[in-house]
This record gives C-alpha cells, structure tokens and sequence, in this order.
C-alpha cells in the first residue's frame, strides 16, 4: 500500500491519496471542515451540502447527474454531514471502478474528481443567482424528516441529548445539522451565503483511494482555491464543570434510556490509555459493563462504553427497564470505581487490547475506514498509522490504565424514563 500526505497552508487544503490494487475501486472525497457555531449555522451549512449535491450547471438535473454516473459503471456521489468534536464536516464523496477496471481505458478517477469539483465550485442557480426554489424547500423538508428520524430512535435521541447536555455553551454542543427551528427559518439567500462562505473559508481534507489513485484532484483544488484565509479547526478539550448535570425525560417507551458522560482530565499523550481504559470498561463482550452490569446482574438490554478522543471525555450508553434506571446508574459507577481501585485483572486488559488492535488491523480493509482513520489524525494535528497505534496499545501497562481511570469524573446523566402510555 503507497500512503501519501501533503498539506497546502495557504490555502487551507490537507490531501491524502493511496494507491493499491487491493482496491478495485476509486474513492475521490472531500470533507469540508468548519467550526460548529450556532443552531442556525449548522443548519444552513447542512442545506448547503443538500443542495449543491443535487446538481451542477454541467448536470442541471436528476436525469442528466445519473446518466452521467451510470456512464462512469455505475459510480455514485454521496453526501454526508459530521460532528467531529467542536466542528462540523460536510463530506462530499464519489466512488467508482478504479481506473486500471475500466474496459473502455476510461480515466474514471479524473472524471470523478471533475464531478466532485463540479459539485464544489458551480453548483446549479436560478436567474436570481439562488439555488433553485423546489430543491431548496425539497431539501429544507428532508432535513427535518432527518431530525424526526433520529427522534423516532430513541438511543440516538438519548445519545444527541447527554451530548447537547454536556457540552452546552460549546460548539460541540450545537447540534449536526442544526435544529427545527433554524432549518424551518433557513433562507435561500442564506444557504447562498453560506455555500459561499464554506468555499472560501473551509478546511478542506481531500482523500484518494484505490488502484491507481494519485494527487490530481488535490492539485486541481489547489488551482481553483488559491491563497485563502481558512479557519482554525481546533477542539477544547472538555473539563468536568463541578456538579453533576442530570436531565430526565419521560416519554411513552417500553425500554428507558441511560446515557453517562464522563469528563477524562488525562493528557493528549495519554490519550490511547484513556482510550484503551474505556474499552476495558465497556467496550467488548468481555468488558466490565457487559459481563457484570449485563450478564450477572441482568440490569440492562444493552451497556456499553464509548471514547470520544476530540473532546477527551467517554460515554456510557444502556437500555434499562425503568425500575432499573437507578440501580444501573449505580453498577455502572462500581465497575468504574473497581478499576480506580486497580481491580482490572490481566485477561481483561488482554481482551481489549486484543479487540482494539483487531479493529486498527481492519483499517485497510476498505477505503472508507482509511478515509475515515486519516481524516481523525489529520482534525487532530498528527497522522498515525493503524499499525503504530497496535503497537503502542499492546504496551500500555495497567497501571497506565488505572492512572486514567482515577482522573474520570462523572459530568452528565441522561435518562429517557418509559412513562405509562
């Protein structure tokens, strides 16, 4: 596999590309990064990605953007919007048979990036120089069934609300994609300026992938970006605020919600023994939460822990029966003070280490992983290989994670309570 980086200061562009038979494909994407702000932002930035997504001055409908994939062998262009710590990505993504595949000798990737460039730069406008009125209020109305989709899923609702709790009066706290009543008063005239605004001011991530993938998509952007004033992408780390904040809501479920945050006061170089202190708690079958919480004292359907690196603090989902709510809250905390206590035996280390370098082994295993593993190191400033990061994980010792888990302070508790119907 022929990893390759470079970053473009002056324009504010980071650029990836990997060429490798494994590959049969060609994954061209560029992930536009900005800093979450407001609810009315965030919305508008999420239109935005819709919108110039539909078509282009080149294919200014659904009829001739298809033809024109179906041409390329059925290649297929997705949009996608993020929370990435304190910012939000909107990720533009193409995907096609790699060049070396083509039976025609098509260059494929070229005509994928054109796309993508297309899509960027010279999206579809009306003679009033606004993205076109049915697309927008299309668009404007799919978001919100978005919002009522992940509504309607109680873990990620319960999840989005922990979140928006924790990290109130930080970006990561405004939500993804903005929320009803910032999408129901977005304008066109303020999708237009923000479109504007995102081309000229993003970070930009441009990743390349598969069997002959090389850098001309990047240097296109460099071309059609210039110099330019990029923002700053930085996240803050999260601080535990003091007392515990707890929202409960009741809703007609049959199965309640718990969802925990913990802020972790380790430092960025101990970031993996944090990492890898979370999943011993819970992040395996054979964690601490799943085996006692789960399995032996059968409190929860579900009990799992999960690190966010960004921000340094760790979550602790489960799905509980309502005269359970307590209890679990309860169990969770002891496991989580047996291990500050140094109660962590060798297996249980062993067990996660062994999880946590399977899925770094699995990295390679898709272009979309690769995508998605660089693209975190290059949010945080420092790119690592999968196999660096195995490396390091199987010598963290327990005392290390002892170390991080003692510096864990509990800071958010949100419980979705099943009220009678």
């Amino acid at each position: 596999m022929n990893n390759h980086f470079f970053e473009q200061k002056d324009c504010g562009l980071q650029a990836f590309w990997s060429s490798t038979p494994q590959f049969k494909t060609a994954r061209v994407s560029a992930h536009l990064v900005l800093p979450l702000t407001t609810p009315e932002n965030a919305a508008l930035y999420a239109l935005v990605l819709n919108m110039i997504s539909r078509a282009t001055r080149e294919y200014p409908d659904y009829t001739q953007f298809g033809k024109r994939l179906a041409e390329l062998y059925g290649a297929s262009v997705q949009p996608g919007v993020t929370r990435v710590g304190d910012n939000q990505i909107l990720t533009l993504a193409a995907a096609g048979i790699a060049n070396p595949y083509a039976f025609g000798g098509e260059d494929v990737q070229q005509a994928l990036s054109e796309m993508l460039e297309s899509i960027l730069f010279t999206p579809l406008c009306d003679e009033n120089g606004l993205f076109p009125e049915d697309g927008f209020l299309q668009e404007q109305r799919q978001l919100l069934e978005t919002l009522d989709a992940e509504y309607n899923d109680k873990a990620t609702y319960a999840m989005q609300r922990c979140v928006q709790t924790m990290f109130a009066g930080e970006p990561a706290g405004v939500p993804r994609i903005g929320t009803r009543e910032a999408i129901l008063n977005a304008t066109r005239e303020g999708v237009k300026a923000a479109w504007e605004y995102a081309v000229k001011h993003a970070q930009i991530c441009q990743f390349t992938i598969g069997d002959g993938a090389d850098d001309r998509f990047a240097q296109q952007l460099i071309k059609r970006l210039g110099m330019r004033d990029a923002v700053s992408i930085e996240t803050k780390r999260h601080t535990a605020s003091g007392d515990v904040k707890r929202v409960t809501e009741e809703m007609p479920v049959v199965q309640s919600k718990l969802v925990m945050g913990f802020a972790i006061g380790t430092t960025p170089e101990e970031r993996l023994a944090a990492k890898l202190m979370s999943v011993v708690l819970g992040g395996t079958p054979s964690s601490k939460l799943f085996m006692n919480v789960r399995e032996k004292q059968s409190l929860c359907y579900y009990c799992a822990a999960r690190h966010d690196t960004p921000k340094n603090v760790m979550f602790v989902q489960s799905g509980v029966e309502t005269k359970d709510l307590d209890r679990t809250e309860e169990a969770i905390l002891k496991e989580l003070n047996d291990m500050k206590k140094g109660n962590i035996t060798d297996d249980e280390i062993l067990f996660a280490k062994l999880a946590m370098c399977n899925s770094y082994n699995a990295v390679a295993d898709s272009a979309a992983s690769m995508e998605t593993w660089y693209l975190s190191g290059m949010l945080q400033g420092k790119l690592h290989t999968p196999e660096e990061y195995a490396e390091r994980i199987m010598n963290i010792t327990k005392d290390e994670i002892v170390s991080a888990a003692e510096r864990v302070t509990l800071d958010t508790v949100y419980k979705l309570k099943g009220a009678a119907k």
